[in-house]
């Protein structure tokens, strides 16, 4: 009898559970479906004079839409990862418009990155409130300007669903590890050849990495669950990058991504820095003073002095001037400036018809210069270190003092948002290829107002303007949701401690926040060493993950304060760790 009675409860409860999903994925897609349509009255900020990187990237483009690669070599060539220009080529030639796209792929990283970590969730609402949190985050309508960061943010989440999969699909069928390490393999090689400071991502990758590994072991399955989903990782991501390597070598004479990770380079770099010079002047790395003596004992360093000393080096130093505090006429020139000063004068000195040559030019400035601080022929002279990053000095200690509070607070308090376009600038020949790549309406431009076509209407200010009130909403709700996501982590940690266990969203939490706080350190070091480096373009990336370790804090501290663990889910065997 009592079985009998139970029947019509059990069914009941099955049919308000699948009604109430489907609402959920009904409200999730009109969700999506009213960003997609706001979004589309964001016109393109077109930026046609830098050539260092939105005119760069389309150009790029352009020539791989051509067939020829990345196009001629010269100094631009291979400075920055071919991704985005890949994909902006993409985009093109499957008839999207550029924004559209862009979008689409923040949308699918938002939804792989859920669907992860679906197993974990022990309610449908916290599926859809981490989705809709992550798809609404303020950031990812900011003002819409041609940068890689339309890509990597989205590659970020990529890269975070894969990597959460080790563990969540750990115990699920095998085509489906194969799939989930796929997707990994191809956002890790994606993620590489898009930016090159991407060292922030490891804390969090090897966390997750590990957690997976340990978890796999302590169940006695040693780690055969990992092995497909890593294998296919890869040999994706391999196949991705041997191709463009591949493809550098034909065209340029170097197997390699990006010749700013090249040792020749990185070499020369940082055999520049090693003398110290007689006045330390912030945020030079090279002085003039230092120069002048390097040329003596390098002959390679020597052929660029024309250049570094003439035109070139007048340029530069006057573009960095609101950095360094000196008149151009000093030729002082900015951290941020003297890396494309350098390499300007090499392709300039005719070392540039090849990647290869540039490299071996890289290669003799570095070995002469190196050698002459060795045997003491430059001194005073710092110990040698091959690397890119700018030699620490004893008053960027208090530079950084004085820079962490407003930095840190910029970051968590998600400053800089808007999503009112600012004017385009450049030719009217320059934006034509804005224009005609991104397939979308640029923003004014009082250099080419004919390209003002078409005007945009009364319901585009409309949209524009609603768009900018619903950032602003979802601004404080992923303050509060972060800030308040701390506290809920530090219950949590004293709680794993008390108890012994661990849950999964716990340690995606704390993956997250440790991404996101490299994030903050690696922009907030270059803004302190290297040049001026704050707002949303700068910690795009950290956003999402932000959002990703509040949403997380906050279901496990529910989960496990108001005692219900999460509980284990068909497709993973551990949803929780025991130590």
């Amino acid at each position: 009898m009592k079985s009998v009675e139970r029947a019509p409860s059990s069914s009941a409860s099955s049919l308000f559970s699948r009604l109430r999903c489907s609402s959920l994925l009904i409200t999730a897609l009109i969700l999506v479906a009213l960003k997609l349509w706001l979004v589309a009255a964001q016109p393109v900020v077109a930026h046609a004079n830098a050539s260092f990187d939105d005119r760069l990237y389309l150009a790029l483009a352009e020539q791989v839409l051509k067939g020829d690669w990345l196009g001629p070599y010269s100094q631009f060539t291979l400075m920055k990862g071919p991704m985005y220009s890949l994909f902006i080529a993409g985009a093109f030639l499957s008839g999207l418009p550029l924004p559209l796209a862009q979008h689409l792929l923040y949308l699918f990283g938002c939804i792989l990155l859920v669907l992860a970590l679906r197993p974990c969730f022990d309610a449908s609402w916290q599926a859809f409130g981490t989705f809709t949190l992550l798809w609404w985050q303020p950031m990812s309508y900011v003002e819409l300007d041609i940068v890689r960061q339309n890509i990597y943010t989205p590659l970020t989440l990529l890269l975070f669903a894969g990597l959460c999969a080790l563990e969540t699909r750990r115990a699920a069928g095998l085509y489906i590890r194969l799939a989930w390490g796929a997707l990994l393999g191809t956002a890790a090689a994606a993620f590489y050849l898009t930016r090159e400071e991407g060292i922030w991502i490891l804390p969090g990758a090897a966390l997750l990495i590990g957690m997976s590994a340990w978890n796999s072991w302590r169940a006695g399955e040693r780690l055969r669950p990992l092995v497909a989903p890593a294998g296919a990782a890869t040999i994706c991501a391999a196949a991705i990058l041997v191709t463009v390597c591949t493809l550098n070598y034909r065209y340029y004479g170097w197997f390699g991504t990006v010749e700013f990770r090249a040792r020749e380079f990185r070499s020369a770099y940082g055999a520049l820095q090693r003398p110290i010079p007689s006045e330390q002047i912030p945020y030079v790395p090279v002085t003039r003073d230092v120069r002048l003596k390097l040329y003596q004992v390098s002959p390679s360093f020597a052929e660029l002095k024309p250049c570094l000393e003439g035109p070139v080096g007048l340029e530069w130093a006057n573009y960095s001037d609101f950095l360094t505090g000196r008149p151009g006429e000093e030729l002082q020139i900015g951290g941020g400036s003297f890396i494309w000063a350098l390499r300007d004068c090499v392709i300039a000195s005719g070392h540039g018809n090849t990647a290869r040559e540039a490299l071996d030019f890289y290669r003799s400035i570095g070995l002469e210069i190196n050698r002459a601080c060795d045997e003491g022929r430059i001194a005073p002279a710092r110990p040698r270190r091959d690397t890119m990053v700018p030699r620490w000095r004893p008053e960027n200690a208090q530079r950084l003092r004085e820079t962490v509070p407003g930095y840190a607070a910029e970051f968590f308090l998600f400053t800089g948002f808007s999503a009112y376009p600012t004017n385009s600038w450049g030719s009217a020949d320059l934006l034509a290829l804005f224009r005609d790549l991104t397939r979308w309406r640029l923003a004014h431009s009082d250099d080419a107002p004919e390209l003002d076509f078409p005007l945009p209407s009364t319901v585009d200010h409309y949209r524009l303007a609603a768009l900018q009130a619903l950032g602003q909403i979802f601004r404080w709700l992923c303050i509060v949701l972060v800030i308040s996501g701390l506290g809920t982590w530090a219950w949590t940690a004293s709680d794993v401690l008390r108890h012994r266990t661990m849950p999964y969203l716990f340690v995606v939490a704390t993956a997250a926040l440790g991404s996101a706080l490299a994030v903050l350190v690696v922009n907030m070091l270059v803004h302190v060493l290297a040049f001026s480096n704050r707002g949303p373009t700068a910690l795009h990336e950290g956003y999402p993950l932000l959002v990703l370790f509040g949403a997380t804090a906050w279901i496990t501290f529910l989960s496990r304060a108001l005692g219900r663990n999460i509980q284990p889910s068909p497709e993973t065997s551990s949803p929780g760790i025991k130590y």
